[in-house]
């Protein structure tokens, strides 16, 4: 790496290629090079490149050097086709990325030639090659973006290396060169079902019943986990395939304060968040994720079951190390009924507004911004058993209407969960979840609809009053044909929750 890293900054001659075609400037368009006649050295020149690829096909600066011959005989297609394998070859050709990037603006195709303008930055950001672009008026991105990238080798469908450009993609990010290689995902949410705001609304309610006089809720998680998959987040538009392993500390705050307080209604300020630390070499993926926002909720009789009516306002505030992501205005409306037989039903609906701070090269196509629509239902089984006094199954469904293709969606979700008291003070307490997102807009030549499924576990110590600690794992799978978005994350460690 570091070989390729010192060629990228050095090779400012042009060393090999210049000596057998011009710089990639020259030709002002593809339809001025198309009328170029070649000459009988220039074709001997073309078959003796041809032959030389034949011979050593994953020689990165001999298909660059096809090229930029291929580019000055007026072949731009094939000019382009050939420096797409440079770049396959060798991930970190700066030069490579810089003529991909000139052929490709001289073809129109000025959007994704600014992918690869922002490789060369990122790759070779003192290079001769980094300087002709600031001459001609392209500047490095944002370093918030630039820290995010890295060239992008998947699979094609015939089984061989790609780059992101052959599969007609080259808007996917990068990232550092002692970074994973990333690829887009869609806006994840915690588990990707409904399991956790069911969860959340039980535990609101098993407050008010243990400490009615308290004007104040504080429920807190916090521990250690070992993450196999750090950049699969909450809030996070990338999935790594491999090489995002980390150890991670969390937190996760839910506090509400009932500033109005009567016999029947309750409403007030809330706060939630969630707040990573991982090592240091995925530090890019620190999340900080602030959630301010207010509630009101009511009770009343609905036939014979005692109905909970609630209303969520959240403003979220979305954070990567220090450096804005975006946000999100959420609502949500709740409807808690208690059963005579003591069963509790959850139905709720929420409508989310989210705006990121990167819309991707091609906002049409990878703009993360939109309406989010989830709706579910929740049930919650007393069994009057003493090993097993509870289960829940739950429903949800999901329609993101974003303004990028590539991410709008509707899924079906189904998750449960169960609670097995071994002991007074230990319980057992499995979780699953299974769902499907179909991408009806997906614009990519492979269809990205994820078949997902999730096993979790949750072995718990019940300390005392508000102290409880906890051994957790689980498996989350993101299961797809298109290989760009086939995932997965494994998490285990220990884990406290405080409750007040």
């Amino acid at each position: 790496m570091l070989v390729h890293v010192a060629r990228a900054q050095d090779d400012s001659s042009g060393t090999g290629a210049s000596r057998f075609s011009p710089s990639p400037a020259a030709p002002e368009n593809a339809s001025a090079s198309a009328s170029i006649t070649p000459s009988a050295g220039q074709l001997k020149m073309l078959a003796m490149m041809q032959k030389r690829v034949a011979d050593s096909p994953n020689h990165s600066d001999s298909w660059r050097m096809l090229a930029k011959l291929q580019f000055t005989l007026g072949q731009p297609s094939d000019a382009i086709e050939s420096v797409r394998r440079s770049v396959q070859e060798d991930p970190h050709n700066a030069a490579a990325h810089f003529d991909l990037g000139q052929f490709l603006e001289k073809t129109g195709q000025s959007a994704q030639a600014r992918v690869h303008y922002d490789r060369v930055f990122s790759i070779a950001p003192q290079s001769s090659y980094a300087d002709q672009l600031r001459s001609q008026g392209i500047d490095a991105p944002p370093t918030s973006v630039a820290n995010l990238q890295m060239p992008l080798i998947v699979s094609s469908n015939d089984g061989n290396r790609a780059t992101g450009g052959d599969l007609g993609i080259d808007h996917l990010p990068m990232l550092p060169l002692n970074q994973t290689p990333v690829q887009a995902a869609s806006y994840e949410i915690q588990s990707f079902d409904g399991s956790d705001d069911a969860e959340l609304r039980m535990e609101q309610l098993g407050a008010e019943v243990r400490a009615p006089a308290n004007r104040l809720r504080v429920f807190l998680k916090t521990g250690v986990l070992y993450n196999s998959n750090v950049t699969l987040t909450p809030i996070s538009r990338e999935l790594a395939q491999n090489d995002s392993a980390s150890t991670q500390g969390f937190l996760n705050p839910d506090i509400d304060w009932k500033w109005i307080r009567t016999d029947n209604m309750r409403a007030g300020p809330l706060f939630r968040g969630y707040y990573t630390v991982n090592e240091d070499h995925l530090s890019d993926f620190n999340l900080a994720s602030f959630q301010p926002g207010a509630f009101f909720e009511r009770e009343f009789q609905l036939g014979s079951n005692e109905a909970i009516a609630r209303v969520d306002y959240v403003f979220s505030a979305d954070y990567f190390d220090g450096n804005a992501v975006g946000n999100r205005h959420s609502g949500t409306t709740s409807l808690t009924l208690i059963r005579p037989d003591l069963d509790a039903i959850y139905l709720y609906l929420t409508i989310a507004q989210s705006a990121f701070e990167d819309d991707g090269i091609t906002p049409s196509q990878t703009s993360l911004d939109g309406l989010t629509i989830t709706t579910g239902i929740t049930r919650f089984f007393q069994t009057g058993w003493e090993r097993l006094p509870m289960h829940s199954l739950g429903l949800d469904f999901e329609s993101a209407d974003t303004e990028g293709d590539d991410y709008r969606y509707q899924s079906v979700n189904l998750h449960g969960s169960t609670g097995w008291k071994i002991s007074r003070k230990w319980e057992l307490i499995p979780t699953w979840g299974v769902g499907y997102r179909d991408y009806g807009d997906y614009t990519g030549a492979v269809e990205r609809n994820e078949l997902f499924w999730r096993v979790h576990g949750r072995l718990q110590y019940q300390w005392n009053e508000w102290l409880s600690i906890a051994a957790v794992c689980g498996h989350d799978r993101f299961a797809s044909d298109n290989v760009d978005f086939d995932t997965e994350r494994t998490e285990g460690g220990i884990e406290f929750t405080f409750t007040r």
